[in-house]
């Protein structure tokens, strides 16, 4: 009677087994059509979207943000602006500053990583909230969605997160500018916003160098210094300084 049991205890682990096995393969296969749909679905986007070059991308950029009225959203690079790009980057912090004052809801995402806090202190000044996501590889596309009707593509000159946009494109679609959204929002869920991550690299500062200076940490990591104070002193209050 105990074989005739474990024999069927035998039977029904295999079963399972097998259904979990068949189970899997399926996932496997729907998420391949679903990778494949979706690849399909950029590529007869890019073939009928506006092509422009780098210039006209971020004239584009600007000036969607001078007309937006209700949202921007926007994946990003972030990276260290070289002195050329400086320019750029403080007229887009300037209409960034406007839209606000209008309502506008700003929100963008970059990587996680130390030498993405200047443009995000630049653009959180200007209104923006600003989050960072640990696992945001923007190596192939960044992008930016206003008012969930027109998307701004842009694509680098050569593959890597760092690479700085090449040419663009411009999509006046809500359909597509809704699924890019989704995939906005799925990564916002999941970051971290600018102030926490501050105070996370201040801890991990302060942990090896106790003495290291506000006026060193800005002029490295480009924070500014009003915002390290604040955030120190959060800091002090919670007894991590």
């Amino acid at each position: 009677m105990t074989l005739f049991n474990s024999n069927i205890v035998d039977l029904l682990l295999l079963c399972i087994e097998l259904v979990l096995l068949i189970l899997t393969f399926i996932t496997i296969v729907l998420h391949r059509k679903e990778e494949q749909g979706r690849e399909e679905l950029i590529e007869k986007m890019l073939q009928t979207a506006k092509i422009v070059s780098r210039q006209e991308y971020f004239n584009l950029v600007i000036s969607s943000i001078q007309e937006s009225n209700k949202e921007i959203a926007g994946l990003i690079t972030g990276s260290k602006p070289s002195e050329e790009d400086r320019e750029l980057i403080k007229k887009i912090s300037l209409e960034l500053k406007k839209a606000n004052e209008r309502g506008v809801r700003i929100r963008y995402l970059l990587p996680k990583s130390t030498d993405r806090f200047e443009v995000a202190c630049l653009y959180s000044d200007s209104g923006a909230n600003i989050r960072f996501h640990p696992g945001l590889l923007v190596s192939d596309v960044r992008f930016t969605i206003i008012d969930g009707k027109t998307l701004l593509l842009g694509l680098p000159s050569i593959s890597g997160r760092d690479s700085p946009t090449k040419e663009g494109y411009i999509l006046p679609s809500e359909g597509i500018s809704g699924i890019f959204m989704n995939i906005f929002e799925q990564h916002w869920n999941e970051s971290v916003e600018c102030e926490e991550y501050i105070k996370e690299v201040l801890v991990d500062l302060y942990k090896h160098n106790q003495k290291l200076s506000k006026d060193k940490i800005s002029q490295e990591l480009g924070i500014p210094l009003r915002m390290l104070d604040y955030v120190s002193k959060k800091l002090e209050g919670n007894e991590h300084i």
